[in-house]
């Protein structure tokens, strides 16, 4: 025990004020390190160097494409096309047809007839005529043959009336003065020949596989100050690599 000004200090008092010391050394030192932790940082300056890099193997990227891109098209596309539309087609010129008539004409006319027939032949007479004689009656036979030759001059008019079927098959030119209206509900199957160079915008992102056929690439590094700061800062053990060839 000691005394000190009147006032007797032990061993555990001394002990007491050392920890309470401690403590507040390493509250101040944690606070001076939360502080230099969140608000330092540290410089680093890098030299002109060579730097030997390492590329994968494959990158994938995506690229904007800023000029068209040329693209030769040279195949056979199939083309479906569906078509559903009324149509109005307008007939400015006659359109041959062929007619079939199959029918009754009827038919009322007076034929006039003028003609003169010419009469050259025997005619053979058996008969009973009967005469008088001195005031007689007498019936005499009469048979032989009488020649008569004549011209008898016919002026008549005959009256024709009458039904005539009539049935033929004839070529016709008909004018149609109104369009013609149809609907067409159909789909055309088509193909399609395709030979030409397109020049194509591209407007969206393109993605692309690089793949790197040398992996180490030998770069330069100019001068660089970096600045890190602590909390970017992670510690570790250092571990010895061996150099490469």
């Amino acid at each position: 025990m000691l005394a000190v000004y009147g006032h007797v200090v032990t061993w555990r008092h001394l002990v007491l004020t050392a920890l309470l010391l401690l403590l507040l050394m390493a509250s101040l030192a944690a606070g001076v390190a939360w502080w230099a932790w969140h608000n330092l940082a540290a410089r680093v300056v890098l030299r002109e160097q060579q730097a030997l890099v390492r590329l994968p193997q494959e990158l994938s990227v995506q690229a904007s494409l800023s000029r068209k891109v040329m693209v030769k098209v040279d195949q056979v596309m199939p083309v479906r096309v569906p078509i559903q539309q009324d149509l109005s087609i307008p007939l400015k010129d006659p359109i041959p047809v062929q007619v079939s008539i199959d029918t009754v004409v009827p038919v009322n006319l007076s034929v006039p007839v003028k003609h003169v027939f010419k009469i050259d032949q025997v005619i053979d007479v058996d008969s009973t005529v009967h005469t008088r004689v001195l005031g007689i009656p007498l019936s005499l036979p009469v048979k032989g043959q009488v020649p008569v030759r004549a011209e008898v001059p016919i002026d008549i008019v005959v009256p024709f009336k009458q039904d005539l079927p009539v049935a033929l098959t004839t070529q016709a030119r008909v004018r149609i003065t109104e369009p013609l209206r149809t609907r067409i509900d159909t789909v055309i199957e088509a193909k399609v020949p395709i030979r030409e160079s397109l020049a194509l915008p591209i407007s969206e992102p393109v993605g692309a596989l690089l793949r790197f056929p040398q992996q180490r690439v030998e770069a330069g590094l100019d001068l660089m100050d970096l600045v890190v700061p602590f909390e970017a800062v992670t510690l570790g053990l250092r571990q010895h690599t061996p150099p490469q060839p």
